[in-house]
């Protein structure tokens, strides 16, 4: 993996929320972006622990190489995928219904993607994708975790990086006392901390 790819933060505390979270800010229009193409969408996964193993990744990448303008047309879609996940997380975040536009997009894309899983018999059966080497597999893999969560996440631990300090960033509070502010520390948390400091020993005259 790349070392730009390796320094993303992943504090979503799911695989579709950190997918969200692969721009520096959802507040800011101009904001940089992580993914660059549909080879960095493939390395991101592989560093997530619930994402690609380097098997499959190797598969789609050779697929992508020998077929670069679907590998687009897949990042596109995938790029229009995060905005829409993100637009449904934020409204929960907020308490509040997503879109009749949102809700029924994301119906479409969540019942096309999991009618890819078929369940695998076993000690344990599980639910396995029935083509690692379709392009649109990275897609399935971040529906399949948002449906998840929507379904079985609780509501109050998801939470939003706030303005004006925060980045947007949407994550999973699991503190004991859900009382997790910031997409982390280091992010968000410290520089909001200094500039309250400041803005106290400027109102104090200091």
């Amino acid at each position: 993996m790349n070392a730009e790819l390796a320094r993303i933060e992943r504090v979503g505390g799911s695989l579709c929320l950190d997918f969200v979270n692969t721009r520096t800010s959802h507040f800011d229009p101009a904001a940089r972006e992580y993914l660059a193409g549909y080879v960095d969408l493939l390395e991101w996964l592989r560093g997530c622990d619930d994402g690609l193993g380097a098997r499959t990744a190797t598969q789609l990448a050779a697929v992508a190489r020998a077929h670069p303008r679907r590998a687009a047309a897949v990042f596109a879609r995938a790029r229009e995928l995060r905005d829409l996940l993100q637009r449904v997380f934020a409204a929960r975040a907020e308490g509040r219904a997503p879109t009749p536009a949102d809700l029924d997009a994301l119906n479409r894309e969540a019942a096309a993607a999991l009618a890819h899983r078929r369940l695998e018999p076993g000690a344990h059966w599980h639910w396995r994708w029935d083509d690692d080497d379709a392009l649109e597999r990275p897609l399935w893999q971040v529906l399949a975790s948002a449906v998840e969560l929507l379904q079985h996440g609780e509501p109050a631990r998801l939470k939003q990086c706030p303005a004006p300090d925060g980045c947007g960033w949407l994550f999973h509070d699991g503190s004991k006392n859900q009382t997790r502010r910031w997409c982390s520390m280091r992010m968000c948390g410290n520089g909001a901390k200094v500039r309250r400091f400041q803005q106290r020993k400027r109102d104090a005259g200091g």
